[in-house]
């Protein structure tokens, strides 16, 4: 590996100039030309105006700069927002319909002591993440508004326990690794390093009283506004799966099993969607989770199911099986165990099985999906996976057939199908 010793010749110059001055221009224009019509409603023209603006920032900063803003913002952004969150801050800043509020009042509101949560409040405001409206004295903000919706702030103090600890470990796991995407001697990953315990992430956080909810928040919050795999123009439901299925209600057969489907996200849309689909629909996963999901009201066309995929799958020759974010938490071994359970379950010629992925593309992957991949570095030793790997795992590995891949509009995520091949 390299050195410091190798970047003598660099003059720390460079360390001091904004990095791509010659790109600001350009990027200024770009902003401005595609702003004059933008709406709210516009994603698309708006992420790329996101883009650009995120770019614009880079051009203009010096490394050193950047340097400062990775190392001291990173990790007391998200410390200062889970503390707001968990003084239930956020909330309390709306009463009055969000009037600003000296900082000793919200204090004694909150049980905190006046000088720290000043302190607080001040770098969240230096940070833009809420209002600066006097001397000792704040007003929410969008920002800070949707903080207190329990889907989008509960994600911070969890982040705190479950992703900075592994995060941090990572540089010296993978040193001692030998710079190989694996977990170490032990057996272990970062995450499990970090934390001290020999748990996987999933049962490490079913271990701790809440993290699960905040956890199953924190994923749901993430698809958020982004287009659904059985949204209109992402994939042809009613072409590839409800023409042609099975449509005897005595058969017992089932039409959509989402494997590991945690508390029915998605299921619970498409029965909204496809209300009519024919055959049964079941979500299942493991005990815990299927306990949490039948507390949720569930619509009662779906069944809930106890299953662990690592074991044979019990519902035989089903239209569908489908699992969303599931594979990209395990290495190629493991994903090759759950996938032989599914195939051995499906019909030849009529089962199908979907598999909600990012498929991250040989240039110009976005951030999201990079950083995720990082991430299940860490938790697991897993990746998310390029085209030709998702090709290599399920048709040279699992005897799988890809049958086509789609991608919505803006959106990260691609539907990935699969028929088995004997």
């Amino acid at each position: 590996m390299g050195s410091q010793h190798d970047s003598a010749s660099i003059d720390v110059s460079v360390a001091l100039a904004p990095c791509d001055l010659e790109a600001v221009l350009g990027l200024v224009g770009n902003i401005a030309s595609l702003s004059k019509d933008l709406t709210a409603t516009d994603h698309e023209t708006r992420l790329k105006v996101l883009a650009d603006a995120r770019a614009l920032v880079q051009a203009l900063e010096t490394p050193r700069e950047t340097m400062l803003r990775h190392l001291w913002t990173n990790g007391t952004s998200t410390a200062a927002l889970a503390i707001g969150v968990e003084t239930g801050l956020f909330v309390h800043m709306l009463q009055n319909n969000g009037a600003p509020k000296k900082v000793p009042e919200i204090a004694e509101a909150l049980g905190a002591e006046s000088d720290l949560l000043a302190r607080i409040m001040r770098y969240l405001a230096s940070m833009g993440y809420i209002a600066e409206t006097g001397i000792n004295e704040f007003a929410p903000t969008n920002f800070s508004k949707a903080m207190a919706i329990p889907l989008i702030g509960n994600g911070y103090p969890s982040g705190c326990r479950l992703v900075i600890p592994g995060t941090l470990k990572l540089p010296e796991h993978m040193r001692e690794c030998g710079y190989r995407p694996s977990t170490d001697t032990s057996g272990l990953s970062a995450f499990q390093r970090a934390n001290g315990t020999t748990l996987d992430c999933f049962s490490y956080i079913y271990s701790l009283p809440g993290e699960a909810e905040y956890f199953s928040q924190h994923m749901a919050a993430s698809r958020l506004g982004t287009p659904r795999w059985m949204d209109v123009g992402f994939y042809p439901v009613a072409r590839r799966l409800i023409h042609g299925a099975d449509d005897d209600k005595d058969s017992g057969v089932a039409f959509l099993v989402d494997v590991a489907g945690s508390t029915g996200h998605d299921i619970k849309a498409f029965r909204q969607e496809y209300p009519d689909a024919p055959g049964r629909l079941v979500l299942q996963d493991l005990p815990k989770v299927i306990a949490t999901a039948a507390t949720l009201g569930l619509d009662p066309k779906i069944e809930l199911m106890e299953h662990d995929f690592f074991t044979e799958q019990p519902l035989k020759g089903a239209r569908t099986y489908y699992m969303h974010r599931v594979l990209h938490d395990w290495s190629d071994e493991e994903a090759l165990r759950i996938l032989k359970h599914i195939k051995d379950a499906m019909r030849p010629g009529y089962s199908r099985l979907l598999i909600i992925e990012n498929v991250i593309p040989a240039k110009g992957a976005r951030w999201e999906m990079t950083a995720t991949d990082l991430i299940m570095l860490m938790f697991t030793g897993a990746k998310e996976r390029t085209e030709t790997d998702w090709r290599a795992l399920l048709e040279k590995s699992a005897g799988l057939r890809v049958t086509g891949i789609w991608t919505g509009t803006n959106s990260l995520e691609s539907l990935i199908e699969c028929e088995r091949v004997s």
